[in-house]
């Protein structure tokens, strides 16, 4: 594989430690192997005499075919016997080379919509002897993509154009908005809001406490929980200031899992802001799949449904967390943030904002 100067230029540099961490490939291991690349260089090390080594992704090779005889390393200057062409003068190559090499006639950078910005420097030769001038994509200007939708404009936003995009986003606004403005007639004591706060945001740490209120504001449940394993926690310690000391005395898990087990069963809808890092943590309490899979159904995520709202609405929000989310709606927090039974309010008022009739009906 050749590649142009410019494109040597786009390879990553790395050192050889990363490239070993990464488990890639040199060209003398693939050359060792018997191997071929069948993508660009993955990275690159600079070496003393100021050339590089080209590694490759292990993922993007194929076994040598029997009869395959290796080029020129990607470092190496043009063969003695083959110098490169003087300058102002195009070398000649097959076409199969110029596509290896990102060579192109006019004609087809159009079609991938490139413009050429500089001469051409190289040609290969048809059949019938017609001489195709081609041009380096790296050295080309990227021209504007038509929207994907009707072909004509240039693209605006999610390959669409300004006309596409916004006639796709007011259908999408109507929806959202119908399903937010909608009567549920939902019973107040029977939908929970909940919140976990934890000793680290992987499936094997612990929960360190449990909040859950109703409808009504009302708390059904707020208790710290003792982690079995862990000892401490000082990453989330910072964020929720839960300490090891205020847990040594408090139930575990197991001792209030009957309580959560007969809390949830009892709820029609179970709402968090951010279900599934907390579900991939209560899913445990259950010994049965079906079990699992009925508190699954009951779940909605906030905070999915704040993020349809924002994106409906193009709201210029960077980050969508619960306090972006409170700041937006201009909402007062209950407590301290980030702590369980603070954060469990807050989604609570969240969603009420953004479902605003949940809980009435159109009868009354």
């Amino acid at each position: 594989m050749v590649l142009t100067e410019a494109k040597k230029n786009t390879v990553p540099l790395i050192d050889a430690a990363e490239a070993a961490r990464r488990h890639l490939l040199s060209e003398d291991s693939l050359r060792r192997m018997r191997l071929v690349p069948i993508g660009s260089p993955a990275a690159r090390t600079a070496k003393e005499d100021g050339t590089f080594t080209y590694y490759f992704d292990p993922s993007k090779v194929k076994e040598a075919p029997a009869n395959y005889k290796y080029g020129r390393k990607l470092s190496d200057t043009a063969p003695a016997d083959k110098p490169p062409a003087p300058a102002g003068e195009m070398r000649r190559v097959s076409a199969r080379q110029a596509a290896a090499q990102g060579l192109f006639p006019t004609e087809v950078l159009v079609r991938m919509y490139y413009e050429p910005t500089e001469a051409p420097v190289a040609y290969y030769v048809k059949k019938s002897g017609e001489r195709v001038e081609l041009y380096d994509r790296a050295a080309c200007r990227r021209l504007p993509l038509p929207c994907a939708k009707c072909g004509d404009a240039v693209r605006y936003r999610a390959k669409l154009c300004r006309s596409c995009y916004e006639a796709e986003l007011a259908e999408r606004r109507e929806a959202g908005d119908k399903k937010r403005t909608a009567y549920y007639g939902m019973d107040r004591s029977r939908v929970l809001f909940f919140d976990l706060e934890l000793t680290g945001v992987f499936d094997h740490d612990e929960i360190l406490s449990v909040s859950i209120i109703n409808g009504n504001g009302e708390t059904v449940l707020h208790t710290l929980t003792r982690p079995q394993r862990q000892k401490s926690w000082k990453r989330t310690e910072k964020i929720h200031g839960i300490t090891p000391e205020m847990v040594k005395d408090a139930p575990t898990l197991a001792d209030i899992t009957p309580q959560l087990i007969e809390i949830f069963n009892r709820a029609e809808r179970l709402i968090a802001f951010g279900t599934s890092t907390d579900f991939s943590h209560l899913r445990r309490i259950y010994k049965t799949r079906a079990e699992r899979d009925r508190m699954h159904e009951k779940l909605l995520d906030c905070a999915t449904e704040f993020a349809h709202y924002i994106h409906e609405h193009e709201v210029e929000l960077t980050h969508l967390s619960l306090t972006d989310a409170m700041t937006h709606f201009s909402l007062d927090w209950t407590g301290t943030a980030h702590t369980s039974l603070a954060d469990t309010d807050a989604c609570r008022k969240v969603f009420e904002a953004l479902f605003p009739h949940y809980f009435e009906s159109e009868a009354i």
